[in-house]
């Protein structure tokens, strides 16, 4: 196998895999050599394999340290590295060693997780945003009219909020619940299309005007965007988030979003394409990682109405519909990931010296 110079490793869930792997596609794009690697790779294997890391991971300090080991035998292999990392709350400071602060360099996915991080000591050196892939992005789109009519001809529905979220507590889908079951009682052909996997852990989805798809981690990545695409909407009822990618990619493909006015997502979202739901509340919840999850608190009736506001403007106001439709195209591509991932060169200046 040729040495390439880049090695993107991460976990393999969906959400990391697709981080990932947009990373390594980007550098490839833009004219250096890279590879994707969703296990870790031991430093014996490393230095045939890749002259420079990008390891991205989620910063639970319970389950951080392995990742960070792995960083530090690569720099002692002489193949700089840096650690690429998203939070959703308040790392448990107990948890955190010393050598992980001062052996690793981190970069932060917004610039919400670089205050969390620096909250608990861990310095940060920059923040890095996600992208969106917009060559699958066009392949995305192809058809997108016609598959956006079956969808709404399958739902019986004149407009769909849909959302793409683990049924983890902290994703909101019980608020979801609440939310689709006020609407219902005024715009019953307004439908909540949830795109998910129900994990024994995970929330129950009741509610005659909630569809249900639990092809969650099934679906090719062409063919999630496609179904985001098809949305009306995109609904985001979560509480915490390191970042939201869903959200960057439903405006890639021309949908607005409804969603918390909290960081990260207002620093991904624009006002002219997103309705903003109130938050009336912060609060740090210990659900057994090591992470206190900041839950970012809104009333349902709240979110409800928000949906309510813009299911008016599709149904009686076309031509502000379709505006915002544009300004969420344009918002997404401030983030295409030949913008953002290519921040990621430049960090090596300082990296060659680990």
């Amino acid at each position: 196998m040729v040495k390439v110079e880049f090695g993107v490793i991460s976990g393999y869930v969906p959400s990391l895999r697709t981080v990932g792997m947009d990373i390594a596609y980007a550098l490839n794009k833009l004219g250096h050599s890279a590879r994707y690697y969703s296990y870790q790779v031991p430093y014996y294997d490393a230095k045939k394999l890749f002259s420079k890391a990008i390891v991205f991971i989620p910063f639970d300090p319970t389950y951080v340290g392995n990742w960070c080991l792995m960083a530090t035998e690569y720099c002692k292999a002489r193949i700089p590295t840096i650690m690429y990392v998203t939070v959703e709350g308040v790392p448990k400071k107990r948890y955190i060693k010393d050598w992980i602060v001062s052996e690793c360099m981190y970069y932060a996915v917004s610039e919400y997780v670089k205050e969390m991080l620096e909250k608990v000591g861990v310095p940060v050196i920059d923040t890095i945003y996600h992208g969106v892939n917009f060559d699958d992005v066009r392949k995305a789109k192809e058809n997108i009219s016609f598959k956006k009519k079956l969808l709404h001809s399958k739902v019986n529905a004149k407009v769909i909020f849909g959302t793409v979220s683990s049924s983890l507590p902290r994703k909101g889908l019980k608020m979801l619940t609440h939310v689709a079951n006020l609407v219902a009682e005024e715009i019953p052909d307004a439908k909540f299309y949830v795109f998910t996997k129900i994990t024994p852990a995970g929330q129950v989805l009741t509610g005659k005007n909630i569809i249900v798809d639990q092809r969650f981690g099934k679906l090719t990545r062409d063919e999630v965007l496609s179904l985001i695409g098809s949305f009306d909407y995109y609904l985001c009822p979560s509480h915490a988030e390191g970042f939201g990618l869903p959200l960057l990619e439903a405006n890639a493909m021309g949908v607005p979003v409804i969603c918390g006015e909290y960081k990260p997502l207002t620093e991904i979202t624009s006002p002219k394409s997103t309705l903003y739901v109130p938050i009336y509340g912060v609060e740090e919840r210990d659900d057994g990682y090591g992470i206190l999850f900041t839950y970012h608190l809104y009333n349902a009736d709240d979110m409800a109405e928000k949906v309510k506001e813009a299911y008016e403007i599709y149904m009686s106001n076309q031509e502000k519909y379709q505006q915002m439709c544009r300004d969420a195209e344009e918002n997404a591509k401030k983030f295409d990931i030949l913008k953002t991932y290519s921040k990621f060169i430049r960090c090596f200046s300082s990296a060659d010296s680990p």
